[in-house]
């Protein structure tokens, strides 16, 4: 919800890293905006606000894999990184 006010100024304020994902065919996504709140983002083109891209279902399982990789790469790198040894 990146077009809305609100939610941007939040993010700002934010202290922690996160991850932002969006499609290109979503009115609330805006990926250069994205791209300036964090160093962390999943742009999908194409994808709706569902993660739903044209064509056959396929693809949009597709999507929906990569975001779960993306979000289990970053939280293991990220968030919960291992501890040393």
């Amino acid at each position: 919800m990146l077009t809305v006010p609100a939610c941007v100024a939040a993010l700002r304020r934010a202290t922690e890293p996160f991850l932002l994902v969006g499609g290109t065919a979503d009115s609330l996504w805006d990926g250069a905006l994205a791209r300036e709140l964090t160093p962390h983002v999943v742009e999908v083109e194409g994808a709706d606000h569902g993660m739903k891209v044209p064509g056959p279902l396929r693809a949009t399982a597709d999507v929906l894999g990569d975001v779960t990789t993306a979000v289990e790469s970053f939280l293991d790198t990220d968030v919960w990184p291992p501890r040393p040894a």
